[in-house]
């Protein structure tokens, strides 16, 4: 039996538009079971605990602003964490597809709609694809009722004999992590591409935007699952 795994994190909300949060992005990680990651989760887990930091789970915005059980830890050692995260999320075998939605001038109910559409249309534009598998299991934290509505909807409606919907912790998979860790990346390049910067802590963070884009965005785009 042939199982495909998508794990799904989200950044915003579905609130009136305020200009520290322009956009809807909801990311979704494809990965094929028959695909093992366990080396690869062994390697990391190897490395964090080298580390002497107490980390159960990755998230990525508070690495980068330094916040959380993140404050005590240098910027060296953060951009260690980053990085090998990096590697980890390039070498472990998923594609992504991030459905991005500017709030600007849209109220719930147009933001529930946009989202709706593109994730069908992903799903219709590749069809042959996700008809291979016997199974597609949707991975969700339930962090938002509304988001967890539209997955279960419309999934069921294309997939209803083969679809099935788990809540999880982001601390049982490292995959659901990698969501949260594209997602954010994600944010952070449509706030640059709309403001013409990075915030403070991104700058500190990650040096010039062009450092960014050429170190890493370049790269993750490589995982998009409509690249080639």
């Amino acid at each position: 039996m042939r199982e495909l795994s998508i794990f799904v994190d989200e950044s915003g909300d579905f609130g009136e538009y305020n200009h520290t949060s322009p956009y809807y992005i909801v990311t979704l990680i494809i990965h094929e079971q028959e695909n093992s990651i366990s080396e690869q989760v062994k390697n990391l887990d190897f490395y964090l605990d080298n580390l002497n930091i107490n980390l159960k789970a990755i998230h990525t915005a508070p690495l980068i602003r330094r916040e959380e059980v993140y404050k005590i830890i240098s910027k060296d050692d953060r951009l260690k964490i980053f990085n090998t995260f990096f590697h980890f999320t390039r070498k472990v075998g998923i594609k992504y597809k991030n459905i991005v939605v500017e709030k600007k001038h849209k109220n719930s109910i147009d933001i529930n709609n946009s989202i709706s559409k593109q994730l069908s249309l992903f799903i219709k534009d590749n069809l042959n694809y996700f008809q291979k598998f016997d199974n597609i299991i949707i991975y969700y934290d339930n962090g938002q009722n509304q988001l967890a509505n539209i997955l279960v909807s419309v999934f069921s409606s294309w997939f209803h004999d083969k679809f099935d919907y788990r809540t999880v912790s982001p601390y049982e998979y490292r995959l659901f992590q990698v969501a949260d860790f594209i997602c954010t990346l994600s944010l952070i390049e449509n706030k640059l591409i709309c403001n013409k910067c990075l915030t403070k802590s991104e700058s500190l963070f990650f040096g010039t935007p062009r450092n960014l884009k050429m170190k890493y965005l370049k790269h993750i785009k490589k995982l998009d699952f409509g690249a080639n």
